[in-house]
């Protein structure tokens, strides 16, 4: 198969897969995921966090065993630096003294973030099944760019 014929199928399969998915690339699926978390405040550094967040638990939302999320979700916390084996003491403490208008800790409010971008996924792409494998995101003049590398089952009547 020459190259022209090689990026023509490539273009066949892309369409093929955008119309399986609702015609929602992986990218604006992932971008529609942070709308609520992300705001004009949040730098390109801070931006590419929550980018990273959501691509890691669109991941997770894939499992249907709630234990499984569960486990993967602590671990997340625990492997990032700022929460680091510290979740489980916040909450115990937050949850048996919460006082008043105090703030949670930081791990509860990370934790509010993951599982608030899980729910999206639920609620939005139930049935998108893509595993995300890599992403770049980057400025651009008009914005910022993001894209996504996948994985898509394949069926079992293949």
């Amino acid at each position: 198969m020459g190259k022209a014929s090689r990026k023509k199928h490539q273009q066949r399969l892309q369409r093929a897969t955008l119309q399986k998915y609702g015609n929602v690339k992986l990218s604006e699926a992932i971008l529609h995921l942070c709308e609520p978390f992300d705001t004009d405040s949040l730098d390109f550094d801070a931006h590419h966090r929550l980018i990273t967040l959501a691509v890691t638990v669109w991941n997770i939302a894939l499992s249907t065993n709630l234990d499984e999320r569960h486990t993967k979700l602590l671990s997340i916390l625990d492997a990032l630096p700022a929460f680091n084996q510290r979740f489980e003491h916040d909450m115990a403490t937050y949850s048996n003294a919460p006082t008043l208008y105090q703030e949670p800790p930081d791990s509860i409010i990370m934790l509010n973030i993951l599982t608030g971008l899980i729910k999206r996924k639920d609620e939005l792409y139930p049935n998108d099944e893509r595993h995300i494998v890599d992403f770049t995101f980057k400025p651009t003049p008009k914005g910022v760019h993001l894209q996504t590398q996948s994985l898509i089952p394949k069926r079992s009547d293949d």
